[in-house]
């Protein structure tokens, strides 16, 4: 994890803040969704996509798409601090901001939940909110514990992948060293694109190979486009196990973003989804 340090501003708060005067940009889900349990929703003037599913932000101004964000569109609503995923913001982007005088940190994606609770602790202190840091780590805890105890009980090893389709973006699956294959195997899948790197295609030959049980889309995977569902029209996938049996199916779009405070939920979820014996 990298934390990159700019200087300072207070500027006056025109929301109602919780126990701090933070006024805070937040570009990334996980690093939201980390803000808010530690009690520091209603202090977010800013947030990136991705972050729909966060209802204590919802009144924040959202920024258009999900990576990219420019420092003019932060800086008009007046932060104080800028909490940036360092995969979605350019450098430059968080050097314009300390030179406009926000604090700006870039944060590296999360690929291991071991390192959630120092993730947590480094936001807290940011916010001057290590007070609500070890109450949030210990609820974490606990809820990975109930999922991994749900995933021990089953039997079945479902092979599935990740794809990314629609919304007017290439079709890609998501390789083995992605958070969303580190879902797919906390929840006792296994996951057929290991042999892959990052975001890649995937040819009808391979895609048929691999022979996924489950495919996982996000939302705009399942939309249509010539009256058929765009998932299906990536190379290979409807000659697939999973188009077969009906097994190609999205997840709250939360779940599908980072590692995080909610990945315990969505283990639960998803291991509920591909072993048959839960159900």
């Amino acid at each position: 994890m990298r934390l990159l340090l700019a200087a300072v501003i207070l500027l006056p708060a025109v929301r109602q803040a919780d126990a701090t005067d933070n006024r805070i940009a937040v570009i990334s889900s996980s690093i939201a969704e980390i803000v808010v349990a530690l009690g520091e929703g209603g202090n977010v003037v800013l947030r990136g996509g991705g972050t729909d599913h966060i209802p204590e932000i919802t009144d924040a101004v959202r920024l258009p798409g999900y990576s990219q964000p420019s420092a003019e569109g932060m800086l008009a609503v007046g932060p104080t601090i800028a909490l940036l995923s360092a995969r979605r913001t350019k450098p430059i982007v968080k050097e314009q901001l300390a030179a406009a005088g926000v604090e700006a940190y870039l944060f590296e994606t999360l690929t291991d939940l071991s390192d959630l609770p120092d993730r947590v602790r480094a936001i807290a202190k940011l916010l001057g909110r290590e007070d609500r840091a070890e109450a949030v780590i210990a609820s974490f805890h606990g809820e990975l514990a109930a999922a991994k105890a749900l995933v021990d009980n089953t039997e079945s090893r479902p092979r599935g992948l990740f794809l990314l389709s629609g919304g007017g973006r290439p079709t890609v699956v998501a390789g083995g060293d992605t958070h969303i294959a580190s879902l797919i195997r906390l929840a006792g899948g296994v996951n057929v694109t290991d042999g892959i790197s990052l975001f890649k295609p995937m040819n009808q030959e391979a895609m048929m190979m691999a022979a996924p049980d489950f495919i996982i889309v996000n939302k705009e995977g399942l939309g249509l486009a010539g009256g058929e569902i765009i998932a299906f029209q990536a190379p290979g996938v409807q000659l697939t196990p999973a188009a077969r049996n009906g097994a190609v199916f999205s997840m709250p779009s939360g779940y599908l973003t980072d590692l995080g405070v909610s990945t315990p939920k969505a283990i639960t979820v998803l291991a509920r989804k591909i072993h048959p014996e839960l159900n």
